[in-house]
């Protein structure tokens, strides 16, 4: 039967991701949970409250952390998760909740496959990315599709739905947010099909983003380090 898991890496922000969860199981009526993946370190106590109000009106299971970073997060969601697929996604609203529905179609459709959100389909969009910003993601997409020979188009966004095993019978090392190429590259290699789905990104604008520009050479170590 098909089933979600759903990760969110979260800090602090609360009303985004309240308007997620809204959003989601308004769309869809899926068989799903919620793991929210929080930080001892990083998540104020009163906001661990707030969180643990949600789970009286939702399947939402609330974890910490285990190893650091947004990588690490998505780990520990790996790790616990218990239904037939597993959607990566961020609680700040920068992966559209709005897209979901139709990734899981797609998914239904092809449950051996993972389903990609794109924002370089020619049906996506991404607002407010900053040119420099927006002309390296770019350039990386079409060497990175070069190099892996994959009909992909955005490795590195963290929006997809994988088969579990895809995700539970691979080892990552990553944990900070290149974790979202290395997540993408190892089951790839194994095998593993993707389809590429129209996706639009928008900045957050709630709570402080954990991504460094220097994150951004993490990258190309991660990308040769997993074809050689």
């Amino acid at each position: 039967m098909y089933s979600l898991s759903i990760i969110l890496p979260f800090i602090d922000e609360i009303n985004s991701l309240k308007k997620t969860i809204n959003i989601i199981n308004k769309q869809n009526k899926e068989n799903k949970e919620f793991l929210i993946i929080i930080s001892s370190k990083k998540t104020p106590t009163k906001i661990v409250k707030k969180l643990k109000k949600l789970i009286k009106k939702n399947n939402i299971k609330i974890f910490y952390q285990k190893d650091p970073f947004v990588g690490g997060a998505i780990k520990k969601g790996i790790r616990v998760s218990k239904k037939s697929h597993i959607v990566i996604m961020a609680s700040d609203l920068e992966t559209n909740p709005k897209n979901l529905k139709k990734m899981i179609n797609v998914s239904k459709k092809n449950p051996k496959r993972i389903i990609c959100a794109s924002r370089w389909h020619k049906d996506g969009k991404i607002n407010n990315y900053g040119f420099t910003k927006k002309i390296f993601n770019f350039l990386f997409q079409i060497f990175s599709k070069l190099v892996l020979k994959s009909n992909l188009s955005d490795f590195t966004f963290a929006y997809r739905i994988y088969p579990s095993n895809a995700l539970k019978k691979t080892k990552f090392y990553e944990n900070k947010h290149s974790f979202a190429l290395e997540m993408i590259i190892k089951p790839i290699k194994k095998g593993y099909k993707t389809l590429n789905v129209p996706a639009t990104w928008s900045p957050r604008t709630e709570g402080i983003s954990q991504n460094s520009i220097f994150n951004y050479f993490d990258y190309f170590k991660i990308l040769f380090k997993n074809i050689i």
